[in-house]
């Protein structure tokens, strides 16, 4: 039996059911979830080291960014964006997406990649 993520979005009266996560830098730094619908993207700052953690969502088969999102502090309080935020932050349907979970030093050496279709 598994375990399923839910939390209430700030600002919001309904509940999250992440799709995935928590995804985790290699370090255990920094977790991210995503929600497909919605385009619900949560990062937490899990270690208390001063460094912040950040995801960064890149358009898969171009490469671009398409925004980045930071938490900087282990205070309980992680940081979000969804759809309706509006413009780049409001995903394409059936756009695959490759997402790069990581913490300061931002040379990526500890960062964790993983792709999504948003296909809801």
């Amino acid at each position: 039996m598994s375990a399923v993520a839910v939390a209430m979005v700030p600002g919001s009266a309904q509940a999250v059911d992440w799709d995935h996560g928590p995804l985790y830098d290699r370090g255990k730094h920094a977790a991210a979830y995503i929600e497909e619908r919605g385009d619900y993207l949560r990062v937490c700052d899990i270690k208390s080291d001063g460094k912040k953690a950040w995801v960064n969502v890149f358009d898969y088969y171009s490469g671009d960014l398409v925004y980045s999102l930071t938490d900087t502090k282990n205070d309980g309080k992680c940081s979000y964006r969804d759809a309706s935020d509006g413009g780049k932050y409001n995903l394409a349907e059936n756009q695959k997406f490759d997402v790069i979970v990581s913490h300061e030093p931002s040379d990526n050496s500890g960062s964790y990649h993983f792709q999504f279709l948003n296909d809801h």
